[in-house]
């Protein structure tokens, strides 16, 4: 048997060697990078602004939509939920053979401040694995439900190489009373760099969507993808 003072010595030294680990974790998790934070627009893009669509209803009228797009000959960015890319495939397939990209829009448009951490995960990690499994796509932009987020979303969507990104000018499609106050609400706020949000299920977004590309042409923006928005401006 050891002495009672070498086996105080070894007890010591096994104490040290654990209380060294767990300084070294600590040390590594404050080394990690912290995530980004949230993109509403793109500063530095006086000439550019995205349009984002949000689907999550139905695919109703999407193809009127994309048939407006395509013939202006502009790309936008569709953030997408799980639930309706695994019920409207060959719509989410029609998204992006047009040239459009598309955003994570979590599994079922759960409110993520109200889902305990794993729950959160889910959401996120779903729409990834379905668009894996479903188009052999990999989004590479997130957008929380209803615009609602805290630290530890926005840091889960980062470790799965997903940027944040929310809006800075909302038409309100879904509560106006016709097109034409959705164009007017939208050039009162448009500014360069802008992230245009609508809802591709709302009829008013398809009426309104040709006067505000023109509202566009007018002022000199030109639109463009998410994506292209942020490698521009540098973020």
């Amino acid at each position: 048997m050891f002495p009672s003072w070498r086996r105080a010595e070894i007890v010591g030294l096994c104490l040290m060697a654990i209380l060294g680990v767990l300084l070294l974790a600590s040390a590594l998790r404050q080394a990690s990078p912290a995530p980004p934070a949230a993109v509403y627009f793109a500063p530095g893009s006086p000439a550019r602004v995205a349009l984002t669509f949000e689907t999550f209803w139905s695919s109703e009228g999407l193809d009127e939509l994309l048939a407006i797009l395509r013939k202006e000959g502009v790309r936008a960015t569709f953030f997408l939920t799980g639930a309706w890319l695994k019920r409207y495939p060959r719509a989410a397939r029609a998204i992006l053979e047009q040239g459009h990209e598309i955003g994570n829009h979590t599994m079922n448009h759960a409110n993520l401040l109200y889902l305990s951490e794993e729950e959160m995960r889910r959401e996120i990690d779903g729409f990834i694995e379905a668009a894996q499994e479903i188009l052999e796509y990999r989004p590479v932009l997130f957008r929380p439900p209803q615009g609602l987020y805290n630290g530890l979303v926005l840091e889960h969507a980062w470790r799965r190489r997903c940027r944040t990104v929310l809006w800075s000018v909302e038409s309100y499609d879904y509560i106006s009373r016709d097109a034409a106050e959705v164009v007017e609400r939208i050039a009162g706020r448009l500014h360069g760099g802008a992230i245009i949000l609508f809802r591709s299920g709302s009829p008013l977004a398809r009426q309104a969507l040709p006067q505000v590309l023109e509202l566009l042409r007018r002022r000199g923006y030109s639109a463009v993808t998410v994506s292209e928005l942020l490698e521009e401006a540098g973020l």
